[in-house]
């Protein structure tokens, strides 16, 4: 009978053991607190609930043409609101949009960035690092 209460109580222990350890290896990695991190670039800042600013991240080429527009309108980026990206192949290095340039004859990837200022829509587009950003008109 004792050799029974013992080895119930040795399994119950070691079941309780790797329970234990199962469930502390499963654990979620705790949040990062590090500082030194690029900061993520929004396409609008410091939104409030039920407006129709989102501040969601954007790609590095979308923020580049954020970023022309504000000079070309001499508005503040923040006022800029990036409405939609799509993935395109360009058909040349300018962009499809070379009329009369001489423009390199292989294929770009990047997007079409919508983008709303001043009550108007602009769209532009992009090579995929932003490095090549044309208006597709002003």
């Amino acid at each position: 009978m004792n050799r029974n209460i013992l080895g119930i109580s040795a399994f119950l222990i070691i079941a309780i053991a790797a329970g234990a350890y199962l469930v502390s290896a499963n654990k979620a990695p705790e949040p990062s607190t590090e500082t030194n991190q690029m900061p993520v670039v929004t396409s609008g800042e410091n939104p409030q609930p039920g407006s129709s600013v989102h501040d969601l991240p954007v790609e590095p080429a979308a923020a580049a043409a954020r970023k022309d527009l504000a000079a070309k309108l001499s508005v503040d980026e923040r006022s800029i609101v990036i409405m939609q990206i799509d993935e395109r192949t360009w058909s040349d290095g300018c962009l499809g949009l070379g009329a009369g340039e001489m423009c390199s004859q292989a294929l770009v990837d990047g997007f079409r960035v919508e983008m709303l200022a001043k009550g108007k829509t602009y769209f532009y587009r992009t090579n995929t690092t932003g490095t090549s950003v044309r208006a597709e008109s002003m």
